[in-house]
């Protein structure tokens, strides 16, 4: 791997854990400005949501921690990575539960912005 790859990447895991850090401390100022407006996410029940949606899901959402492990990368030329991994979330009042999480990340103007999440239940 090239220097500028292993700096992409150090950055990318960089942007999936503060993004995740900022769900779980519903710190709306952070999603807002790496959110771009385009921003898409398609939830575990198949509801799709768009950067609006997310930044109101974010208020709400009773997230008490979280997980992660299994985190691969994968590179389409030099302007489109997508992180794969597995993710542990524990809900207020509930029992763990595991999904398959997708941050697709484009580079735009020389910064990477997430521009789809994905998550999958592992049942």
């Amino acid at each position: 791997m090239n220097a500028n790859r292993e700096a992409d990447e150090r950055e990318l895991k960089t942007l999936y854990t503060a993004f995740l850090n900022a769900i779980l401390q519903h710190d709306l100022a952070t999603l807002e400005q790496d959110l771009p407006d385009d921003f898409l996410s398609v939830f575990p029940n198949g509801h799709v949501a768009n950067k609006a949606m997310e930044l109101e899901n974010a208020k709400t959402v009773e997230l008490e921690s979280f997980s992660t492990d299994e985190l691969q990368v994968y590179w389409y030329g030099d302007s489109v990575a997508i992180l794969n991994f597995r993710l542990s979330l524990t809900f207020k009042g509930q029992k763990t539960k595991q999904v398959r999480d997708s941050h697709v990340y484009l580079r735009r103007n020389g910064r990477w912005q997430m521009i789809l999440g994905q998550t999958t239940p592992i049942l």
